[in-house]
Parts: C-alpha cells; sequence; structure tokens
C-alpha cells in the first residue's frame, strides 16, 4: 500500500482546497503541506501587517525619544503625542 508520504508528493494545487490555493501559489504546494501537516485541521490565525510592525516600530520610538522630541516622534511615525508618551513611559 501506499504511505500518506509517498501520496502527499503527488499533491497538485488543484488538490487542496479553495482557501490554500491562494497560499500554494505564492508559497508553492510543499511549504503549503508543511503547514497543514503543523496545523493539522486546525485553525491559524495571521496577524494583521501593522500588528506585526508595532513591536518594531515602538522599539525605534523608544531608541529615538532624546527626553523632549514628543511632538517631532508624534509627526515622524503619524500618532498622537499621547501614544508616544505610553510608548517611552
Amino acid at each position: 500500500f501506499m504511505r500518506e508520504a509517498d501520496l502527499l508528493s503527488l499533491v497538485r494545487v488543484e488538490d487542496l482546497p479553495e482557501g490554500c490555493k491562494d497560499l500554494a501559489d505564492i508559497f508553492g504546494v510543499d511549504i503549503v503541506l508543511e503547514v497543514i501537516g503543523y496545523v493539522g485541521g486546525g485553525s491559524l490565525y495571521f496577524p494583521s501587517k501593522s500588528s506585526v510592525v508595532r513591536n518594531a516600530r515602538n522599539r525605534v520610538i523608544r531608541k529615538s525619544f532624546n527626553g523632549g522630541n514628543y511632538k517631532e516622534l508624534s509627526r515622524t511615525f503619524g500618532i498622537s503625542d499621547m501614544q508616544i508618551r505610553n510608548i517611552v513611559h
């Protein structure tokens, strides 16, 4: 009998569920099959870009803070003075 691992090597994009076909077009079938193996029928959450970037942005803000440049950082990053204060304190 053929093992599942052998059959996985035969999977093509058209064999995947609709939601996975776009991912296969971007990352390739092999990567999508790895993710499927990892998630195993469960749900997988992908955060928004802004939430991923937020930690990096806040790190840059803290590094750039000189003790009083709230307004400058506020303009540079497009967020309020109060948000800058919350980030640096």
